[in-house]
């Protein structure tokens, strides 16, 4: 047998081998995925979550990105949960990277809707396949079923002084749990550099229809602490904008009264005994000397001195609006109360005095004015639960 032939034959084997191996890679990607389509089909959301690697990406359209196990986990637990079932996938297509990586693509059907996949990456660890990247699309939802539309729209209104940078912890488990999230700054707040003497509650009125009037749905509006008026009043002019509404330890009031008037003799307030206005009263602050004691004395002192900096005199016009609120728009708008037992700007007393008898469920939190700094998981938790209510 010449050189030739001995070097023809050894490469026939070594195809041959390739082709077996990339053959078997192929079957146990194709078995791995058939797996996770039953268990998603028996709704069994633990090991569904599980066949994704700790760091695994998944994007999702229309509904977003989640990174890691436990993101992605949290949108297939709920989802799987609303009935959503009988996937199947057709058209399916694997390409083999090596032996322990491989794409696979294909069409996707079930009885809430119908999409594709661009991008299953499985990836081989200790003889496991694992999903590692995981895009897809919704391209049709089926009609008669919002199965795939049960998202929703959290719009999260700063306190005074903050701005939508105080939401940061909050936003990122909404998020990671599907839904939209939005974190406006009103005039003269967060990235708004509009001088505060310039400022109306007009101006955060219209902030905040204008942002509203752009949504596809009713939101979940969420007003912190004075905007809470806001809330109320935006609510008022766009009533069929608004799903519902929570108040974070907010001022909830009655019709006429304004934030200035509902301050006036209380006791108890670290905020109110240190509030005071500029000389050309333009805006109001807190003395700094007790500023963290009166908002977030339960976050370290370290942690409160990164964000000081963000912290922006507080425009007084707004201070003295008067609340113009009906029972037929406002009225009718379900209502929320999360208060914070151990607030020292809104003693639990007044909170409870203004929530008691006009919301439609209370909860409650050990916190300062800022669970958002300080209990951002528990807070975002009671989000998550006012969205689940009917």
């Amino acid at each position: 047998m010449n050189q030739k032939m001995h070097f023809a034959i050894a490469l026939l084997a070594l195809l041959s081998f390739a082709c077996s191996s990339t053959k078997k890679t192929e079957k146990e990607v194709l078995k791995a995925s058939q797996n996770w389509i039953a268990n998603f089909n028996k709704g069994d959301t633990i090991t569904v979550s599980e066949a994704y690697t700790k760091n695994a990406l998944m994007v999702a359209k229309p509904f977003g990105t989640f990174k890691g196990r436990k993101a992605i986990e949290a949108f297939w637990t709920p989802f799987i949960k609303s009935g959503a079932t009988d996937l199947k996938y057709t058209n399916t297509k694997i390409k083999v990277v090596t032996k322990n990586k491989a794409i696979l693509s294909s069409d996707w059907k079930m009885n809430v809707g119908k999409g594709i996949i661009t991008n299953e990456t499985w990836i081989k660890k200790g003889g496991i396949w694992k999903l590692s990247e995981d895009y897809f699309e919704v391209k049709e939802e089926f009609k008669n079923s919002n199965h795939m539309n049960n998202k929703e729209i959290y719009v999260l209104v700063h306190a005074a002084w903050l701005g939508g940078w105080q939401w940061e912890n909050v936003k990122k488990e909404l998020q990671a749990n599907g839904h939209t999230v939005l974190t406006p700054d009103l005039p003269g707040h967060g990235s708004d550099q509009t001088a505060p003497g310039d400022i109306t509650m007009e101006d955060y009125i219209e902030n905040l229809s204008a942002l509203l009037n752009k949504q596809s749905k009713p939101v979940i509006l969420v007003g912190h602490s004075f905007n809470g008026i806001t809330a109320s009043q935006v609510a008022e002019f766009h009533p069929e904008k608004v799903k519902s509404l929570v108040y974070l330890t907010a001022f909830l009031l009655p019709n006429g009264s304004s934030f200035l008037r509902a301050v006036q003799g209380v006791k108890g307030s670290t905020a109110v005994d240190n509030f005071a206005f500029s000389e050309d009263k333009s805006y109001a602050f807190v003395n700094e000397e007790e500023i963290q004691n009166a908002f977030a004395h339960d976050i370290p002192k370290e942690a409160f001195d990164k964000a000081k900096p963000y912290i922006v005199p507080e425009p007084a016009a707004p201070l003295s609006y008067e609340l113009e609120i009906t029972e037929n728009a406002f009225g009718n708008i379900p209502k929320y109360y999360i208060e914070c037992t151990e607030d020292r700007a809104i003693p639990i007393d007044i909170q409870r005095a203004m929530y008691q008898g006009k919301v439609k469920k209370s909860y409650s939190l050990e916190s300062s004015h800022t669970p958002n700094f300080s209990q951002p998981d528990k807070l975002a938790t009671i989000l998550l639960e006012i969205a689940n209510e009917k």
